[in-house]
C-alpha cells in the first residue's frame, strides 16, 4: 500500500502517486500550480548557455495539442517513436503520447548510420505507426529511420494552432502501457520493456520516498532522457514530487565535464547524479584552474548507479572536489534497471556510503563474501560499495541461478526482484519474458524477475558484484570483469579509466581472458611497456595469464547509447578482427595471426 503523504514540495490533493495515470498528475499540477516551472533546459547551442523554461500550464497545453494531432489519424495503444534531441520538445511529445492514450517509444534521433540501423529494428519490433520529431531532425533524417511506407512523420515544433481544444481524454488508467523502454544494448539485442502508468507511478513514489526529496530540492541532470535513469529517475521522479529539474544535453557534459559542476554551483542544485564513469571523467578532465569557480556545498545527494559503483572513484572524487565544498556523505549509490521501471535499492540520504573489504580468494572459490580487515594494497582483498536497502513494497532475493534455491546472507548469487514496479515483460517476446520474468523460488507463490546481476546481502543491504553472463570462469575460479578492469585502470598513466573491457573466449578447449583497452596515439610508442605492465598486474593480482591484450584507439571502445561498456559487442569485434588496433600482445602459447589481427583457432571459435 502506498503511504498517504510524503514531505514533498508541491503535493496537492489528490496525492500524485494515487493518480490514475501520469496524465492526471500533469493536469492536477496545471490546475493547482499553473505558473510553477517544473523543467528548465540549459541550451548550450549558442555562444552562451540559454535557459528555456516551461510551466505546468504550458506543458499541459502543448501535450494536449500533440495528443490531438496524434488522435486525428491514430488510436489508443498505437506505438509512437519519439525522435528528439534533449530539450523541452521531447518532454512535450512524451506527454503528448500519454495524453493520446498511445505508447511512447523514446529513442535517440538517428543522425548516424549506426543509430538508424538500431532505430529501424526498434520501429519494426514495436510496430510503430508514427514518429514525432522536429523539423530540423526530419530534414536530416527523412524517412530512413523506419520501414518504408509505415511511419507517419509528425513535426511538433511547428505551429499547431489551437489543437488543444480538439483533444479527447482517452481515460488512461494505471494498467495501460505508457512507454516501451528499449534496453540500451549492453546485454544483447535491445528489447522493449513494457512499462505501464502503474509501474511508473509506483516507482517514482519509491524514488521520492527513498531519496527523501525536500521542499528546497532542485535537480540538475545531463543524463540521456531516452533511458530509464535519465527519464524516470531524473525527470519523472522529480516531476511527480514537485521538484524542479534543470537539464542539459548529454553532449554538453561529455564535451566539457566542468559544465555539470559549474551549473550545480551556479544554480545551487541539491540533487544530481550519473553512472560511475561520469565521476571518473570529472576527475580526469576538469582542469585544476577550474576548481576555484565551483561551490558544491549545496550538493546534498549525488546518486551513482547504472554501472558498478567503485569505492576508489568515490574516494578520489571526494578528495579532488572536497575543497569545492563537496561532501563524501552526499554520495548515494543505488541499484535498478529498466525491467523494474528503475529504482530497486538505495541508501539513506545524508549517511555516508558503506563499503566492505572482501577476501577475494574466498569470494571467488566459495561464492561467499567473506568480510575481513585488510588494506586495499593487498591483492587478496577487494572493496565493495553498498547499493543500500531494498525499496518499500519490493521483494529482493539472492538465488543460486542453477538450483534456484534462495541463498543465505553473504552468499553470492543472482538478484531476483518482485513487486509493483517490476514490469510485465518485453514487447512481443514471450520466450524472453518467460525466461526472465517468471523465476520461482520454492515455497513462494509469486514470480520474480531474474535480473542477470550477481550480488549478495549483508546487514540488510545489497552489494552488486557483476553480471551473471559476464562472469569469467578460468580453471574453475570465478573472476568478475569489473575487478580486472579496475586493476587495469590503476596500473599505468596511459590507461584511461573506464575505457577497458575484460571478457572470456574459448580456445584449445579452455576459457581464456582477453583485455581490450583504449590508449591515445601519443602513447603508441610505449605500447610494449603498457602491455607488459598490464600483463604483470593481471597475473599478480588475479592469477591469470591473459590470452591477449589489445590496445585500441581512443573513442573506439564499444559502448551503449547510454555510455556503458558493451562487453559482448567488444568480444564479437575482437573475434571478427574489427577492433581499431594500435598494438596487441598475444600469449605465445595461443598466438594465431591473420593480417595482423589476432584470432583464436577456427575450431575453437565460440558460437
Amino acid at each position: 500500500m502506498i503511504a498517504s503523504s510524503l514531505p514533498l514540495k508541491l503535493l496537492v490533493p489528490p496525492d500524485p502517486y494515487r493518480s490514475a495515470s501520469l496524465v492526471e498528475v500533469v493536469r492536477n499540477y496545471a490546475d493547482t500550480a499553473p505558473g510553477a516551472m517544473p523543467f528548465t533546459f540549459i541550451d548550450y547551442a549558442g555562444a552562451r548557455p540559454e535557459d528555456l523554461a516551461m510551466t505546468y500550464q504550458q506543458l499541459d497545453q502543448r501535450a494536449r495539442r500533440i495528443a490531438a494531432l496524434l488522435q486525428t489519424s491514430g488510436k489508443p495503444g498505437d506505438r509512437v517513436l519519439l525522435l528528439y534531441p534533449a530539450g523541452l520538445d521531447y518532454l512535450c511529445a512524451l506527454f503528448g503520447c500519454l495524453y493520446a492514450g498511445m505508447v511512447g517509444v523514446p529513442a535517440y534521433p538517428p543522425l548516424n548510420p549506426r543509430l538508424r540501423d538500431r532505430l529501424a529494428a526498434v520501429a519494426e519490433d514495436c510496430g510503430a505507426s508514427a514518429a514525432l520529431t522536429t523539423g530540423a531532425v526530419l530534414e536530416l533524417v527523412g524517412d530512413r529511420a523506419g520501414p518504408p511506407g509505415r511511419l507517419r512523420w509528425l513535426v511538433t515544433d511547428a505551429a499547431l494552432g489551437h489543437l488543444e481544444d480538439a483533444w479527447r481524454d482517452p481515460g488512461v488508467t494505471r494498467d495501460r502501457v505508457a512507454i516501451l523502454q528499449y534496453t540500451s544494448g549492453s546485454t544483447g539485442t535491445p528489447k522493449g520493456v513494457i512499462v505501464t502508468h502503474g509501474n511508473l507511478l509506483h516507482n517514482v513514489y519509491l524514488i521520492a520516498l527513498h531519496l527523501q526529496f525536500r521542499p528546497d530540492d532542485h535537480h540538475l541532470t545531463w543524463l540521456p532522457p531516452y533511458h530509464d535513469m535519465g527519464l524516470i529517475g531524473a525527470m519523472l521522479g522529480s516531476f511527480c514530487a514537485g521538484v524542479p529539474v534543470s537539464f542539459m544535453a548529454p553532449a554538453s557534459f561529455l564535451r566539457r565535464p566542468e559544465r555539470w559542476l559549474g551549473e550545480l554551483s551556479k544554480r545551487r542544485c541539491t540533487v544530481s547524479g550519473a553512472p560511475n564513469f561520469a565521476y571518473e571523467l570529472c576527475i580526469e578532465k576538469i582542469p585544476e584552474e577550474a576548481l576555484a569557480a565551483f561551490d558544491l556545498s549545496s550538493w546534498q545527494l549525488a546518486y551513482s548507479g547504472a554501472e558498478p559503483v567503485r569505492a576508489d572513484t568515490l574516494d578520489r572524487f571526494a578528495e579532488r572536489f572536497g575543497a569545492c565544498g563537496f561532501r563524501r556523505a552526499a554520495f548515494y549509490p543505488c541499484y535498478g534497471m529498466a525491467e523494474t521501471t528503475l529504482f530497486v535499492t538505495g541508501k539513506r540520504r545524508d549517511e555516508p556510503p558503506r563499503t566492505l573489504t572482501i577476501d577475494s580468494v574466498a569470494y571467488a572459490n566459495e561464492a561467499r563474501a567473506v568480510v575481513r580487515e585488510g588494506a586495499l594494497a593487498d591483492p587478496s582483498v577487494s572493496e565493495f560499495v553498498s547499493c543500500g536497502e531494498v525499496a518499500t513494497d519490493l521483494d529482493l532475493r539472492v538465488v543460486d541461478p542453477h538450483s534456484v534455491l534462495e541463498l543465505s546472507e553473504g552468499r553470492v548469487g543472482e538478484i531476483w526482484v518482485a513487486g509493483p514496479s517490476v514490469t510485465s515483460g518485453y514487447w512481443r517476446s514471450t520466450p524472453g519474458t518467460a525466461g526472465i520474468f517468471d523465476g520461482h523460488i520454492a515455497g513462494r507463490d509469486h514470480a520474480y524477475l531474474r535480473t542477470g546481476d550477481l550480488g549478495f546481502m549483508h546487514n540488510g543491504e545489497l552489494y552488486v558484484s557483476g553480471r551473471l553472463k559476464d562472469l569469467i570462469i578460468i580453471r574453475g575460479i570465478n573472476h568478475y570483469p569489473h575487478d580486472i578492469e579496475r586493476t587495469i585502470d590503476l596500473c599505468h598513466d596511459a590507461v584511461r579509466p573506464g575505457c577497458g573491457i575484460a571478457f572470456c573466449i574459448t580456445a584449445g578447449n579452455e576459457d581464456h581472458l582477453v583485455f581490450v583497452q583504449e590508449v591515445g596515439r601519443r602513447d603508441e610508442a610505449r605500447s610494449d611497456e603498457i602491455t607488459a605492465r598490464m600483463r604483470d598486474v593481471i597475473y599478480s593480482q588475479h592469477g591469470i595469464q591473459p590470452y591477449a591484450i589489445v590496445l585500441i584507439a581512443n573513442g573506439t571502445i564499444p559502448k551503449t547509447t547510454s555510455g556503458k561498456l558493451s562487453r559482448r559487442p567488444c568480444r564479437t569485434q575482437f573475434l571478427e578482427g574489427r577492433l581499431q588496433v594500435i598494438s596487441q600482445w598475444m600469449n605465445p602459447r595461443f598466438a594465431c595471426m591473420e593480417q595482423g589481427v589476432a584470432e583464436p583457432p577456427r575450431h575453437a571459435m565460440p558460437a
